[in-house]
């Protein structure tokens, strides 16, 4: 997640697009988008929404993501200001980020929630038994 935001801030502030071809200083923005959008409520999710950074967004809430994307800056917008233009590369470019977020950032092992990595269960050597007891890790969740 790090690594698209900071590439969006690059492109966007520091204004290295006139640098890029063309073709990438036209798609940028669709590409990163949706990997950023999607990646922020993943973070929602899991920090603060306590939902743990086992949860991953369902492939329903990215693919309605990609539908109101291309919806609302392909078709809607350009009907209501004459400056926005339809591409249907742009179409391409919202799915190519939605699937980059699919295989990058949602997944139960990515640490987009800001969480610490759990280390794993600590053995116990006090069983009755005189086998190791697994105790999870502590976790900050309720219940």
């Amino acid at each position: 997640m790090t690594l698209i935001l900071a590439l969006f801030f690059v492109i966007r502030f520091f204004d290295i697009s006139r640098q890029l071809p063309p073709l990438a200083a036209s798609y940028a923005d669709d590409l990163l988008c949706l990997p950023l959008v999607l990646g922020l409520a993943l973070w929602a999710q899991r920090r603060l929404l306590g939902r743990g950074s086992a949860y991953t967004l369902p492939r329903s809430h990215g693919l309605l993501t990609v539908l109101l994307f291309a919806g609302y800056f392909e078709a809607l917008l350009p009907l209501w200001q004459g400056s926005a233009v339809a591409d249907p590369w742009d179409l391409l470019m919202y799915g190519l980020g939605y699937l980059a977020f699919e295989i990058m950032l949602n997944n139960p092992s990515s640490h987009v929630s800001g969480e610490p990595r759990q280390e794993p269960a600590v053995f116990n050597t006090a069983n009755r038994k005189g086998r190791p007891e697994r105790r999870p890790f502590p976790s900050n969740q309720p219940g």
